[in-house]
């Protein structure tokens, strides 16, 4: 293409868009527009492969004739032909779509409206643009007219919204490619970056091992925490969301389907506070009553001053575009550093089938969320029950993941959680003692080393710390 050489419309072709009639409104459309684009991808080969790049279906093409032609250049250029006003005459006649088209008088006609295809790909964005008002019309239309129907669901109504909106936002997030030499210099300023941070690149786990493995939580990925009941997934999820929201001060939000709110914020005060545990606070067994009630306010305030930055939602029964559609939300107001989910068996998905196709397409949206919000995303998952029934020390597989290897594939990390206390193992092959301590043992790591990392761990207050340290008030 020739940048400095602008576009030269005929007369008729002045008009960037159609008018909206007198009596009504038509949907956005840029119908000369399309028919430069398609008359530039006639003339000139490389906008075909432009044309295909940026604009991936027809339907971005208002009139129906732009898109029978649209189609024939898609067919030629994928078969490996060339697309002229010939081959594309003569696969409209093979398509059996040449008449209701035009003919071959309206395909020639479409080369008299551009006569280069300088600042195509301008063109091209502009259609886009277009696609995108008629796809937000669609989708309003649709529901406007699903709202009156009583017998609906309200959350099903904006989770189908949600998937209109993230569905065009695939469309229009047509990113260039990129030649080694302009990636040269920001792969170096990262570099540099990861040194000057001694490799923490990511979201601080809070565990100095975990983060010399990980780099952190990175921004992007989709981390999987599993474990049989009693591991301490959630009690390690709040250690998380506290690390990075109350300690480093990300924006962190944690989307709980099996603890409400105020049961969260109660394990969240024991960590917190020294001296008491989960079991304590839950049961009320404070015997200076109201005025330790007081006490225990005053040294959990870091929740208050800083706990505008974790957000926590108790939604049950969450779908996976209620959690997209909920995070788009926070990100717009705070850019999120962190998302965490307690669990994945108990979202619901956007596939109607068997139960591990439902859960694969949970799979596949957490890791397009992180992508989204180019944020990590990290998701609590249980483990099937072959874990108790083999011999030994029980330590879980990769097989064990429940229901779907989507998350297997899915995810860029894979954490196990395996307390050989609770199977009365009494310490490691290195003869470390269990007690007090968790395993975290990195069984996939898409950009790193798998590896195992020993923390210690009070179960009692959900405390969580690298294994050299000790805990006050245990």
């Amino acid at each position: 293409m020739n940048p400095t050489k602008p576009t030269r419309f005929t007369d008729s072709s002045r008009r960037a868009a159609v008018s909206p009639p007198a009596g009504g409104h038509l949907p956005p459309q840029a119908l000369d527009l399309e028919a430069a684009v398609l008359g530039a991808a006639l003339l000139e080969a490389h906008a075909q492969r432009t044309l295909l790049a940026l604009l991936p279906t027809e339907e971005v093409f208002y009139s129906s004739a732009h898109q029978q032609v649209y189609l024939a250049i898609r067919d030629l250029v994928q078969q490996g032909d060339h697309a002229d006003l010939l081959t594309v005459v003569a696969q409209l006649r093979h398509r059996g779509t040449l008449e209701r088209t035009g003919g071959p008088h309206f395909v020639a006609g479409l080369t008299s409206k551009i006569n280069s295809a300088a600042h195509f790909e301008t063109h091209c964005r502009i259609l886009q643009e277009q696609h995108a008002r008629r796809v937000v019309i669609r989708a309003g239309t649709e529901l406007a007219a699903h709202a009156y129907d009583d017998t609906r669901d309200p959350l099903t109504l904006l989770a189908d919204a949600q998937a209109h909106l993230t569905g065009l936002h695939r469309t229009l997030e047509t990113r260039p490619g990129q030649t080694a030499a302009a990636a040269f210099e920001p792969t170096f300023d990262r570099l540099a970056q990861a040194v000057q941070q001694q490799g923490l690149t990511g979201i601080p786990t809070g565990l100095t091992q975990l983060d010399g493995l990980t780099g952190g939580w990175q921004p992007g990925d989709l981390v999987i925490l599993a474990a049989r009941p009693a591991m301490g997934k959630t009690a390690a999820l709040l250690h998380f969301a506290r690390t990075a929201a109350l300690d480093h001060g990300h924006h962190t939000a944690v989307f709980s389907l099996e603890m409400p709110t105020l049961q969260l914020m109660q394990r969240m005060v024991a960590s917190e506070v020294p001296g008491y545990s989960n079991s304590d606070l839950r049961r009320g067994s404070l015997p200076g009553g109201l005025e330790q009630v007081a006490h225990i306010r005053q040294q959990a305030q870091r929740l208050q001053t800083h706990g505008h930055q974790l957000h926590i939602d108790d939604t049950p029964g969450l779908s996976i575009q209620q959690l997209r559609a909920k995070c788009a939300r926070l990100h717009a107001q705070h850019p999120l550093g962190l998302v965490l989910v307690d669990y994945i068996q108990l979202m619901r998905g956007d596939t109607k089938g068997n139960r591990e196709q439902e859960v694969g397409s949970i799979s596949r949206g957490l890791k397009e969320l992180a992508k989204e919000l180019n944020a990590p995303v990290l998701a609590l998952s249980q483990l099937s029950r072959d874990v108790e029934k083999r011999g030994g020390e029980k330590r879980p597989l990769l097989s064990d993941l429940r229901e779907s290897g989507s998350l297997e594939q899915d995810a860029d990390c894979i954490i196990f959680l395996w307390r050989g206390e609770y199977y009365k193992i009494t310490e490691y092959e290195d003869g470390t003692p269990t007690a007090d301590t968790i395993l975290f043992d990195i069984a996939k790591h898409r950009n790193g080393a798998t590896d195992e990392v020993i923390a210690a761990c009070s179960m009692r207050r959900g405390v969580f710390s690298d294994l050299s340290h000790a805990f006050v008030g245990m």
